[in-house]
C-alpha cells in the first residue's frame, strides 16, 4: 500500500471514528425553587426538570445539570461556563449573550399581603416595602419597571417570613412555588393575593453555544410541544373574561358576510366520511411536506384572509384562528391547523351543543406554532335566518397577552 493510500485511509478511519463519538453533553446551571427545581432524595427533579429531561432524551442528546444560585448561573452562562440555565422569563439583560428557548412551562405571578387593601394600591405608593427573592425573575421584572424592592432574600420562605413579621407588606411571587412553601407553614395567619400576570419560563443558551451548534435551538424547540405540560386549569375568573373576550369579537366579526357565505356553501361539498378523511390525512401529510396545494388553496380562499387580517389587527392576541362547517370540515383559518377534521375535538363536541351567545373555554395549552401557552376558546356559528347551526368558530388565545401585565 503506498503512503499516499495510507495516510487517506487513515484519515477515513479517524472521520468515522469522530462521526461514531457520541455529542457532548450539554451543560445547564440552575437554582433551586420548588416546585420547578426540587432535590429529592438526592437527586434532582421538579417541573423544569421534567420537561428537560423528555426533551433531552427525545434528541438523544447528554446533558448534565449543575445547581447553584440563578445569579451565578446566569455568570457562569456569560462566561461560557455553561452552555445555558434555567428557568428563565424573558429578560433584556440576559439577551445580549444568550437566546431563550421556547417557553416549557408558565408561572402565574401573585401580589402577596397580609392586608387586602394594600393590594389596591398604586405600586409605586410609598406605603408599600416590597420584598422579593434575589436574582428572581420576577424580582428583575420589578426592577425593569422602576419599582422599588426593599427587601431582597434568597429564599421564598425567608420573605414569607419576613412578611408575618412585619419587614414588609408585599411580595410578588408565582403561584406555584407560593404553594409549595405555604403548605409547610400550615395554620399561619392567611396571606391575600392579586393576580399580576402570566410569565413564560424556558431555557438560556450562550450565543457562542447556539453559535457552535447551529441546529441545536431548532431540534430543541420543535420537542417542547411534545413535553411541555399538556393542560393548566384558567381560574373561574380567567374564564369568564376570556368568555366575554370571545363573545364581543365573534359577536363583531363571527358571521360576516364573506364568512357567513362560506358557511352556507359548505353543505354542498362532498361530506363523507370517505372523503373527509382522505382530506384529513392529505392535511396530515402536507403539514410536513413543502408542497402543500390543500393548505394553500385553503389559506387562499376570501374568507381566510379576513381571517389571516383579523389575527394580525389584533396580533398577537390571537395565535390561530379558525372556522369549520357542521361536518367539522375547516372553511376558513388565519394559519395552517394541526389537522383539517374538527369534529373529533373536544372543544368542536363542546361548542356544536351549545346555544348561540355561549362559549367553551379550553384549558391553558403549549402552542408549538407559535411557542406560546394559549386557551382554546370556541362558539357554536347558528345562521341568522334559519336558526340551524352552520359551524364552530375557534380562537386560539395567547394567554400571556390578554392577561397582560396587571399592575395597580
Amino acid at each position: 500500500m503506498s503512503r499516499l493510500r495510507h495516510l487517506g485511509l487513515l484519515l477515513v478511519l479517524a472521520s468515522a471514528c469522530a462521526a461514531a463519538q457520541p455529542p457532548l453533553p450539554v451543560r445547564l446551571d440552575t437554582s433551586f425553587e420548588e416546585p420547578y427545581q426540587v432535590v429529592v432524595d438526592g437527586q434532582l427533579g421538579g417541573l423544569s426538570v421534567t420537561v428537560l429531561e423528555c426533551i433531552f432524551n427525545r434528541m438523544q442528546q447528554p446533558y448534565q445539570i449543575q445547581l447553584t444560585s440563578l445569579q451565578r448561573a446566569r455568570r457562569n452562562v456569560s462566561r461560557q461556563i455553561a452552555d445555558g440555565f434555567f428557568s428563565s422569563a424573558p429578560n433584556s439583560l440576559v439577551d445580549g449573550y444568550a437566546v431563550l428557548s421556547a417557553p416549557l412551562l408558565i408561572e402565574k405571578w401573585y401580589w402577596y399581603a397580609l392586608d387586602p387593601s394594600l393590594l389596591n394600591l398604586p405600586i409605586w405608593d410609598k406605603q408599600l416595602r416590597i420584598g422579593s427573592v434575589l436574582g428572581s425573575n420576577s424580582m428583575i421584572w420589578l426592577e425593569s419597571r422602576g419599582i422599588e424592592i426593599e427587601q431582597k432574600v434568597p429564599r421564598l420562605e425567608q420573605l414569607v417570613a419576613m412578611l408575618r413579621h412585619g419587614r414588609i407588606n408585599m411580595l410578588l411571587a408565582d403561584n406555584n412555588a407560593m404553594h409549595s412553601t405555604l403548605q409547610q407553614a400550615q395554620g399561619e395567619q392567611k396571606l391575600h393575593q392579586r393576580f399580576v400576570r402570566y410569565s413564560p419560563l424556558g431555557v438560556y443558551f450562550s450565543k457562542n453555544f447556539i453559535d457552535e451548534h447551529p441546529d441545536f435551538l431548532k431540534a430543541f424547540n420543535r420537542q417542547v410541544e411534545n413535553c411541555a405540560p399538556a393542560s393548566t386549569e384558567l381560574s373561574q375568573a380567567e374564564q369568564a373574561y376570556l368568555r366575554q373576550l370571545a363573545t364581543q369579537h365573534v359577536a363583531r366579526w363571527g358571521l360576516h358576510a364573506d364568512l357567513l357565505s362560506a358557511l352556507r356553501e359548505a353543505p354542498q361539498r362532498d361530506n363523507s366520511h370517505e372523503r373527509i378523511q382522505e382530506l384529513d390525512r392529505q392535511w396530515r401529510r402536507e403539514r410536513i411536506l413543502e408542497e402543500k396545494p390543500l393548505i394553500r388553496r385553503m389559506l387562499k380562499l376570501r374568507p381566510s384572509q379576513l381571517l389571516a387580517g383579523i389575527a394580525q389587527q389584533y396580533s398577537p392576541l390571537f395565535n390561530e384562528i379558525f372556522i369549520s362547517d357542521a361536518s367539522g370540515q375547516l372553511v376558513a383559518l388565519s394559519e395552517p391547523t394541526s389537522d383539517y377534521w374538527q369534529a373529533d375535538e373536544v372543544d368542536f363536541q363542546r361548542a356544536e351543543r351549545m346555544p348561540a351567545g355561549e362559549v367553551y373555554i379550553g384549558a391553558i395549552e403549549y402552542d408549538g406554532s407559535t411557542q406560546s401557552f394559549q386557551s382554546k376558546v370556541s362558539a357554536p356559528l347558528y345562521d341568522p335566518d334559519t336558526g340551524a347551526l352552520l359551524g364552530v368558530i375557534s380562537l386560539g388565545i395567547n394567554i400571556g397577552t390578554a392577561f397582560g401585565d396587571n399592575l395597580p
